[in-house]
């Protein structure tokens, strides 16, 4: 469990800063106005650490319930991602606009801090210390 914790900080981490970046650079090529609310600094730093919060217990019930709790939890997480993606996508087929700043680039943007962080949960989650007998009953397979 503890091993558990510590890899959700370092993806919370890792997803946060990943995504303060991606929004910098955003903001900066594609000219993003602070009026668009979802790219608000809280706002993605909020909006990322509850998408890896609510990752770790997931991962956690997976891996009691599954055979391959690995491989289960990345196709729960694609499933996740693209339930996710729907969000950014109803902002941008609102019409008229609902957000000042709305536009391709700007919903793009969303969609890829969506990606970025459940890569990084991904990664960091099923990334399990094993010891050396697991390790040999791999290697058997």
């Amino acid at each position: 469990m503890r091993d558990l914790l510590a890899r959700t900080a370092v993806a919370a981490v890792a997803a946060v800063v990943a995504n303060v970046l991606v929004r910098a650079l955003a903001k900066a090529v594609f000219d993003i106005p602070d009026a668009f609310e979802h790219m608000a600094l809280r706002a993605v730093v909020l909006s990322t650490l509850a998408g890896v919060a609510a990752a770790a217990p997931v991962y956690a019930l997976v891996v009691k319930v599954a055979s391959d709790p690995d491989r289960t939890f990345t196709i729960v997480a694609a499933v996740a991602l693209a339930l996710s993606l729907l969000a950014p996508l109803g902002v941008a087929l609102q019409d008229p606009p609902e957000y000042p700043g709305t536009d391709a680039a700007a919903v793009g943007t969303l969609m890829l801090m969506h990606a970025a962080t459940a890569a990084i949960v991904v990664v960091c989650l099923t990334r399990r210390r094993t010891d050396g007998a697991d390790r040999l009953s791999r290697a058997a397979r």
